[in-house]
């Protein structure tokens, strides 16, 4: 019983939980699509849940997350002052988009405005999705954005849904510097994320760190490569030498060939940040999944060493971008976006390579 509540949502249970959001079907020339449910909602810009997805017309939606939001954005100054935090010291507006120039505008046709014109919905082809010598398959994939306006920054939330089953979450930091066109005051603004993973229904998830550990002492160096389950709540640290990742799982799902199904987090970022905040000490938090926990500054008291394997979980992940002391002209008027992330990525969803080829299923 419980196996089929996991793999499929049914009507009645996804009507339940869209009162409050507006639902997107998203059906896709390879015959994969999303079924999700999105709202901008002042302090937390664009927010996600009830996000499934299912292989084909005639396969079950498999829920992937309840919920996936921004949980703080830390902006700390070199100079050690000012330190803001934008979502739990201040409840910032969501922009409302434009759509009336090709060129000049957030959202111009064919895309579509949503929730009084605060949401951006694109369809697009994002190029080259496999390719093995003269045969190619070219991807597509829906994105939804919106902008908080933070004062003299502007931040996008933009979640992008591939035709494969993957995720990409992006955070953009765009605008005007805070004392003008010649402020020089370098600073950071460290995005953090909260996902509340339903992988295949409320309870029965477990998350591991994947290692990469290389053996230097051996003539020609080896390695090994493994998932270290996370048995309780707390923090851990991104190492780019072992290619740190995130692997959540469900205690039921597998696919035809009897491999468990999973998803990876697997960061996309260029430096590590660290600051006084004790939530920013580490890159990576893993808790149990509470409605009322949702403030990345709190992450110290969530973790109360609960067990998480097996359970009901959230994911929180921080990426960070630099504006560094010293700005460049090209930043002088307006700040042309930076981008930081994440890559939800599938694990044995599918039985083969999607959609390429007569073995793909």
């Amino acid at each position: 019983m419980r196996e089929k509540l996991a793999l499929e949502s049914t009507k009645s249970a996804w009507d339940a939980a869209i009162s409050d959001c507006l639902p997107q079907d998203i059906a896709f020339a390879s015959g994969s699509g999303w079924r999700i449910c999105v709202k901008a909602v002042t302090r937390f810009g664009l927010v996600v849940s009830h996000v499934s997805f299912r292989k084909s017309p005639d396969a079950p939606f498999v829920l992937v997350l309840s919920d996936g939001r921004f949980s703080e954005i830390l902006v700390p100054y070199n100079k050690g002052t000012p330190r803001l935090m934008d979502l739990v010291f201040s409840s910032f507006p969501v922009l409302t988009l434009s759509a009336d120039s090709p060129l000049r505008s957030d959202c111009p046709a064919p895309h579509v405005l949503l929730d009084d014109k605060r949401i951006c919905r694109e369809v697009r082809d994002y190029g080259i999705a496999v390719k093995k010598d003269a045969e190619v398959r070219r991807g597509q994939e829906v994105s939804f954005f919106a902008v908080l306006d933070a004062d003299n920054y502007d931040y996008i939330s933009e979640w992008i849904f591939r035709d494969d089953g993957s995720i990409v979450t992006r955070a953009g930091a765009t605008g005007v510097k805070r004392d003008g066109p010649e402020d020089e005051n370098g600073h950071m603004h460290n995005f953090t994320w909260r996902l509340d993973f339903d992988f295949g229904g409320a309870d029965g998830d477990s998350a591991c760190v994947t290692r990469h550990i290389e053996n230097m002492n051996a003539a020609y160096s080896t390695a090994t490569d493994r998932c270290d389950l996370i048995e309780t709540e707390g923090g851990l640290q991104w190492n780019p030498a072992e290619f740190n990742t995130i692997v959540v799982s469900d205690s039921v799902l597998k696919n035809a060939r009897g491999r468990r199904t999973e998803y990876e987090l697997i960061p996309l970022r260029s430096g590590v940040a660290r600051h006084t905040e004790l939530f920013s000490r580490n890159d990576f938090w893993i808790t149990r999944a509470k409605p009322d926990e949702l403030l990345a500054v709190n992450l110290p008291d969530y973790a109360k060493g609960e067990p998480v394997a097996g359970e009901d979980i959230a994911v929180w992940y921080t990426g960070s971008l630099r504006h560094e002391d010293h700005m460049r002209d090209e930043d002088r008027d307006a700040v042309p976006v930076l981008w930081v992330g994440f890559e939800l990525r599938p694990r044995n969803l599918f039985d083969a390579t999607p959609f390429f080829g007569k073995d793909a299923r």
